[in-house]
């Protein structure tokens, strides 16, 4: 109070006494009556028009009620007589600044008159009771004494100390039932100490209370985990106000913001709230955090701000519950905790910006659309760029929403410019057409080198396409910068569960698991078919007759095949070379020679059995030979291989013959008999019979 007003509330209180009494101290009026003291209101003065003034007395339309001090013990009777003096509508000042030497504040007080203040003395008042402004009484000032209501010898002496040892609310503002709205409450310069209440007490109760205000308290809890420092509850309407300088310690909630949490979705939580340097000690177990304190415990709560201030040892310096929404906190300190910022489900557009740091894995966000920045990863001129380390042991997400709610997506586009001009363009094109892509443009060369396109409903049955390209004479490169990997290029199949479908390794070996299919223009031409693990073959997929020309099996046969009325051909062209064809035996005789057609058209067998335009022969028998009698009646002739069976053989002699001819055969070796003996040659030709 300053002294001007303090002159005035004594000349006041002296004009109030008798007139006798002021004219003993030598004070004297003229008849007439006085100007107002400079600086007062509402001050009237009273004249019974006398020389010299024998009765005068001034008094202040809102009026000032002196509360009759006790000489010691209970305050709270003498503060309700003087509440019960004051106008119900009007209100007035209740004040017991005075009352200095009162100790206990013995029965519940419920203030339910309007427009009161109430001045609390320099005392340290004990009680077990609640102070309840009733529901929907407004403009309830409470004053206390000393800056946050303690002294320059004493944090929690000396000042106005309302030391409660209750069970429930030390103060109670509102309506318990969220039926009515509770306006306009302020207190300041108190220090509310509930260190021997109950292990569940609330310092300060707010029930569906607007525009509150408290400046410079201090709020002592008792170390434990039990109790709450402020709890404002928005049910039914909402919760919140300016709160400066208020100094919470030794709770384990310290504040809790709360509402309709539940049912119905609406929006009566604690709102629209600024906290201003507010400063939190949270109660430790050997100065580590103990788990489940929590600063600012926003389980419900829209639109309040947070500037400066200070949050030490507590478990979570911020929490945002389900029910947070584009709360704004900045420049908030934190120390000495297990996590800074925790974000619920359903939390969303909560923005918090500090400096400092967010240090790893104390922030955890599930919410929808929060954003926390801190300065301590982060150049703001400086030439090498912007940095960014993420403080959580999970990805981070940046959101970035581009839709304007008409029913497609804006695009987003960086340019690049250099000395030589618009170099490249990146970014998010629009997709008012339906289809949006991701493309990095060649200004230059007016090239999209790259082109990933996503349409609108998503990949669905539509043409999702991503596209390559090369500028210029340049070649679309895999793996050709320096350093790159060595481990070539992978095809898989896409979709789910994708699988390998081709790779190329880093030495060029090639693998596939499909077919080769060949196409001029839009019409398939061929297909080359090798994926199956009996055979592989050629295909004309555009002939009259598709079919496979080319079929091999595995552990099989070989099968070519020509189309239509064509033969199979060999070198038919006047390129081909001049050496012939040839077929090898295989197996154990794979480098010789079965058969052979030369260049001429001249055929050979094994071991060089010729076949012209006549059957001839080598000198090694293959399936002919000759054998020569002298006088005898039998000859033999051995032959390249061997028969299982009886071969077919005819026999013609030389001349003429005296008997008649026969023969038999064993293995590889034809005999030629002749019933009477005989001289001269005889030949033989025999072919293995497949019967």
């Amino acid at each position: 109070m300053n002294a001007r007003l303090s002159a005035t509330l004594a000349l006041l209180v002296a004009l109030a006494a008798p007139a006798a009494a002021q004219l003993a101290n030598g004070v004297n009026y003229n008849a007439t009556n006085p100007a107002p003291p400079v600086g007062s209101r509402n001050v009237h003065w009273q004249n019974d028009g006398g020389r010299p003034t024998v009765n005068a007395s001034a008094y202040v339309v809102f009026p000032t009620i002196q509360v009759a001090c006790p000489a010691g013990g209970d305050l709270s009777g003498p503060v309700a007589a003087a509440f019960a003096a004051l106008s119900g509508s009007s209100g007035g000042i209740i004040d017991a600044r005075a009352c200095t030497a009162a100790t206990t504040w013995t029965a519940a007080t419920s203030i339910t008159q309007a427009n009161t203040v109430l001045l609390l003395p320099c005392a340290t008042l004990t009680t077990s009771s609640t102070f309840s402004v009733t529901a929907g009484t407004r403009n309830v000032v409470i004053h206390g004494c000393g800056f946050q209501g303690g002294s320059a010898a004493s944090g929690t002496a000396g000042g106005t100390v309302w030391l409660y040892t209750g069970s429930a609310d030390a103060f109670s503002i509102g309506d318990p039932t969220h039926a009515v709205s509770t306006p306009y409450f302020m207190a300041d310069n108190l220090n509310i100490n509930t260190a021997g209440a109950g292990a569940a007490a609330v310092a300060l109760h707010f029930y569906t209370a607007q525009e509150i205000r408290l400046d410079n308290l201090s709020i002592n809890g008792d170390g434990g985990t039990g109790q709450t420092g402020t709890l404002l509850d928005g049910t039914g309407n909402y919760s919140g106000g300016t709160f400066i300088d208020v100094h919470t310690q030794q709770f384990a909630h310290p504040w809790v913001m709360t509402g309709h949490l539940s049912g119905v979705v609406v929006d009566d939580y604690a709102n629209a709230s600024t906290f201003i340097k507010a400063h939190i000690d949270c109660p430790t177990s050997a100065g580590s955090p103990i788990a489940g304190t929590i600063g600012f415990d926003i389980q419900g709560g829209d639109g309040n701000t947070w500037a400066g201030g200070d949050v030490e040892g507590c478990a979570t310096v911020m929490h945002f519950g389900t029910a947070a929404t584009s709360n704004t906190v900045v420049g908030l300190r934190s120390e000495n905790s297990t996590a800074q910022f925790v974000a619920d489900t359903g939390s969303s557009f909560n923005s918090v910006t500090m400096g400092g740091t967010i240090f790893t894995g104390q922030l955890s966000d599930a919410g929808f659309h929060n954003s926390f920045n801190d300065a301590f990863h982060r150049t703001t001129n400086g030439m090498n760029g912007d940095w960014y380390a993420s403080q959580q042991d999970a990805t981070v997400v940046n959101h970035q929403r581009l839709g304007t709610g008409a029913g497609h997506e804006r695009g987003l586009q960086t340019e690049i410019q250099t000395d030589f001009g618009y170099r490249w363009l990146y970014g998010f094109s629009d997709a008012t057409a339906g289809e949006q892509f991701w493309q990095l443009q060649d200004l230059l060369n007016n090239t999209l080198r790259i082109s990933v396109g996503q349409y609108n409903n998503g990949s669905g049955g539509t043409n999702d396409q991503t596209n390559v390209s090369s500028a210029g004479t340049g070649s679309v490169l895999i793996n050709g910068a320096a350093n790159s990997g060595t481990g070539g290029v992978v095809f898989n199949s896409g979709g789910a569960s994708p699988t390998l479908v081709a790779d190329i390794d880093g030495s060029g070996n090639q693998d596939l698991l499909g077919q080769l299919n060949f196409w001029a223009g839009s019409t398939e031409t061929w297909q080359f078919e090798c994926n199956s693990a009996s055979v592989c073959q050629l295909r004309n997929a555009n002939a009259t007759v598709p079919m496979s020309i080319f079929i091999s099996y595995v552990n099989g046969g070989t099968e070519l095949d020509s189309q239509g009325t064509a033969a199979v051909v060999i070198n038919n062209h006047s390129t081909a070379g001049t050496g012939g064809f040839t077929v090898y035996e295989g197996g154990a005789n794979y480098n010789t020679a079965a058969f052979r057609v030369d260049s001429s058209g001249n055929s050979t067998t094994t071991n060089n059995h010729v076949v012209t335009n006549h059957l001839n022969q080598a000198a090694t028998a293959d399936f002919a030979g000759h054998c020569s009698m002298s006088g005898t009646t039998s000859c033999t002739i051995s032959f390249q291989h061997s028969w299982t069976n009886i071969p077919a053989c005819g026999v013609s002699a030389q001349f003429a013959l005296a008997g008649r001819l026969y023969y038999t055969w064993a293995t590889n070796v034809v005999t030629v008999h002749s019933t009477s003996s005989e001289t001269g040659q005889f030949a033989a030709i025999c072919a293995g019979d497949p019967n």
